[in-house]
C-alpha cells in the first residue's frame, strides 16, 4: 500500500500522518493489490478539506469531506471511499456467483427409447418419393395419412384421405 499526503495551505504533522494511515489500513482486505492512495489536505479559512484517491489495477476510487475539523474530514473522505469500495466488492461477487459453475448435461436419450403415456413412436427412413407412388401407399396401407419427402420438391408432405373418400395434399 503506497500513501502520499499533500497539504495545500496546511502542515502535515505526524499525528494527521498516523491518523491517515490507521484509517487507511483496513482496505487491504476490501480492494485487490496493489493500492496508491493519495491524500490531499487544504484549509481555506476556517474549512477544512480532505480528498481521497485510491487507484489500484482494476478501479479509481474517490472521496471528499469537507468540515470545520481536519479529522473528520478525513474520517467523512475516507468513508465515503470505503462505501465505493465496498460496492465495489459486491459487485465482484455478484458476477462471480451469476457466472456459476459449468455443468456437463447429461445426452438426450434416443428417440427410440422415449415412451410417452399412450404414444407409440415409429421412425422411418424412406426414400424420396413422387405423388403417385405416396397415392399407392396410402391406397395399400390401414392408416388414412402418408408422409413423405416429395422428390420433385425436396419438401416433407403428408397425403391424407378425407372422410368424404377424397385425398388431400400438404406441402410443408
Amino acid at each position: 500500500m503506497n500513501v502520499e499526503i499533500t497539504g495545500r495551505h496546511v502542515i502535515i504533522t505526524p499525528a494527521i500522518r498516523i491518523y491517515v494511515m490507521k484509517r487507511l489500513r483496513k482496505f487491504g482486505r476490501v480492494l485487490p493489490e496493489p493500492l496508491n492512495f493519495h491524500v490531499i489536505l487544504g484549509v481555506e479559512k476556517d474549512r477544512h478539506s480532505a480528498e481521497v484517491v485510491c487507484k489500484t489495477k482494476i478501479l479509481d476510487l474517490t472521496g471528499t469531506g469537507e468540515t470545520k475539523d481536519m479529522y473528520s474530514s478525513i474520517t467523512r473522505a475516507i468513508s465515503k471511499i470505503e462505501r465505493q469500495a465496498l460496492r465495489q466488492k459486491s459487485k465482484r461477487i455478484e458476477t462471480k456467483r451469476k457466472r456459476g459453475k459449468a455443468t456437463l448435461l447429461a445426452p438426450p436419450e434416443p428417440p427410440a427409447q422415449r415412451r410417452l403415456n399412450g404414444i407409440q413412436e415409429e421412425e422411418a427412413q424412406r426414400k424420396p418419393m413422387e405423388l403417385e407412388e405416396a397415392v399407392l401407399e396410402l391406397a395399400q396401407s390401414e392408416y388414412p395419412f402418408v408422409v413423405f419427402r416429395n422428390a420433385e420438391s425436396g419438401g416433407v408432405n403428408v397425403l391424407y384421405r378425407r372422410k368424404d373418400g377424397s385425398l388431400g395434399l400438404i406441402h410443408a
